[in-house]
């Protein structure tokens, strides 16, 4: 008998016995942990349609989203790229009038294009996402909750960088851009590559101070207790700045106590994930591991406030060397000693 050989889309595969069984036994951890915390589960569709899944959100993650025609209704349908905007149309619709409602999730998304460094298409995420009244101690609760997650799937060391889209933000907003010249200045700031926005600066006809300001901003990381050292200078465009600082100062400090074991630094050029993040950004590393494994941060979705984070499980599990090991031993799967 011939057996064909089928080749998966790239960014596309299977997860096999040995990966599966792990990756339940962690699903199981995982929940009970949203569940302590006082977060419900939630499995919203793969499906929507598209103006309800992409209702005010960013164009970064409309561009992320597949979209085909319904065959029974015509209307435009599209495959979930993030989960945030279903827990967003979850609480208007089921939030038990409650001011703050906390719903958690572990599954699937699907991706346009995969991620030049994680590669892949389906990644699936286990997050959490707090929606309603703003305050510190809420933003503690969600960053606790994402390092307590993310301990679950390895005992590397975790690093955890802190930022603020905002201050960013308002920075820009000093100055008139069209939006690709705003994406290009974001982009070079990720890379922390101040000669490249000195360069990028120089053809730009904007105040002196501003672009002084964007060429020093890959300086502004570090040990939190270094944070003013270079960005004094934004307390000039906008007053409301030095409170984000402060603000940034605080939270770090009270995940410290909590969290001892993890390096936790400041990072304003961190400006990761989907732009419909306004405020307090946070992404997890972990040892020897280049790409952050978790993200998450302040929102404003569907005309609702909210803070979350999604951790990238896949490439957590990718990372990974297995304990509970299982073999395939005359025609069965079983558990190694």
């Amino acid at each position: 008998m011939t057996s064909t050989k089928w080749i998966l889309p790239d960014g596309i595969d299977d997860i096999l016995p040995e990966q599966a069984y792990w990756l339940e036994i962690k699903r199981r951890e995982v929940i009970d942990t949203f569940f302590q915390y006082g977060y419900g589960l939630v499995i919203p569709p793969l499906i929507e349609y598209s103006d309800s899944l992409l209702n005010n959100i960013s164009e970064d993650l409309d561009l992320q989203t597949i979209k085909f025609t319904d065959q029974e209704t015509g209307k435009q349908l599209a495959l979930r790229a993030d989960i945030t905007s279903q827990i967003s149309r979850i609480c208007s619709t089921y939030n038990f009038n409650e001011k703050i409602n906390r719903y958690c999730y572990f599954d699937n998304v699907v991706r346009a294009k995969n991620s030049e460094s994680k590669k892949s298409r389906v990644p699936i995420q286990a997050g959490a996402e707090l929606i309603g009244n703003f305050d510190i101690n809420n933003d503690i609760e969600i960053v606790n909750l994402m390092i307590d997650v993310v301990k679950k799937f390895t005992t590397k060391k975790i690093f955890l960088d802190i930022g603020h889209v905002g201050i960013f933000k308002k920075l820009i907003s000093n100055i008139n851009l069209d939006n690709e010249k705003e994406k290009k200045i974001k982009s070079l700031i990720k890379s922390k590559s101040s000669s490249e926005i000195k360069k990028y600066l120089t053809s730009l006809d904007i105040d002196n101070d501003i672009k002084n300001c964007l060429s020093d901003f890959p300086k502004m990381h570090g040990h939190v207790d270094n944070i003013k050292t270079h960005s004094e200078i934004l307390n000039v465009f906008d007053n409301n700045i030095a409170d984000d600082i402060n603000y940034i100062i605080e939270l770090c400090r009270s995940i410290s106590k909590i969290h001892q074991d993890v390096e936790i630094k400041y990072d304003f050029c961190e400006l990761q994930g989907f732009d419909y993040e306004n405020d307090v950004i946070f992404c997890a590393y972990i040892e020897n591991v280049s790409d952050e494994v978790a993200i998450g941060g302040r929102y404003d979705c569907d005309g609702k406030q909210g803070i979350g984070f999604s951790a990238d499980v896949r490439y957590l599990m990718n990372n990974q060397k297995f304990k509970n090991k299982i073999s395939y031993k005359s025609g069965k799967w079983v558990a190694e000693d």
